[in-house]
């Protein structure tokens, strides 16, 4: 039994039954299979937890990946089709995802132990929409911060998550909306700003001081 069927059982029990297994043992029974089999795939349902996030998160990926239009998308472009695929993959499984939230205060929390997989993840492919967008002027390259951009990235994923999954408009129409916003506030802010021309005449003033004093 592979992964991704081991998930959609797992699932399947979980909104029948409203809770996690009790034990491998008895998931496996169930399913008229050896617990042999899941511990081939999986130590332990933390780990299946686990895999949920980075399947969606792979899925999501590739499908960019294989797409050539994706490739000639300049960064902040890259990040909103990530968003909206991810979104609509995410959506195979909105029972389940509203199943988790019920149990964590209507909400997926940004410490979720089963997101450090697919934060670890997305943080290495923010990284490579971080650098695409300063080669191609975007985005500000600034000393010592422009490595820390990818963890906004992050914090803004969680947002749009949470966001998506209390989304009760027609067809998602409010998701796509703060997704087109957000994307566009975070490129802004990553991009040349007031913080730069402030950044700036603060340089300038300080070598008009050491120039007067000299």
């Amino acid at each position: 039994m592979d992964k991704k069927t081991l998930l959609e059982k797992y699932i399947q029990y979980r909104l029948e039954n409203g809770k996690k297994p009790e034990s491998v043992y008895l998931f496996m029974k169930k399913l008229k299979k050896s617990d042999k089999d899941f511990f081939e795939q999986f130590g332990n349902f933390e780990a299946l937890d686990k895999f949920f996030w980075v399947h969606v998160f792979d899925t999501t990926r590739k499908k960019l990946e294989a797409d050539s239009q994706y490739h000639q998308f300049n960064a902040a472009e890259k990040l909103s089709a990530f968003y909206f695929l991810w979104t609509q993959e995410l959506f195979e499984y909105r029972s389940y995802l509203l199943h988790l939230s019920d149990n964590t205060m209507k909400g997926i929390a940004p410490m979720e132990s089963s997101l450090g997989d697919f934060r670890h993840a997305f943080l290495d492919y923010a990284s490579t929409v971080v650098a695409s967008g300063v080669e191609a002027k975007q985005i500000a390259d600034r000393k010592f911060i422009t490595d820390q951009f990818k963890h906004g990235l992050w914090v803004q994923t969680l947002f749009l998550l949470n966001f998506w999954i209390k989304d009760t408009s027609k067809d998602f129409e409010d998701t796509d909306a703060a997704i087109e916003k957000t994307v566009r506030i975070v490129f802004k802010l990553m991009g040349e700003n007031l913080f730069d021309e402030v950044l700036d005449f603060g340089k300038f003033m300080f070598q008009r001081a050491k120039t007067s004093f000299s």
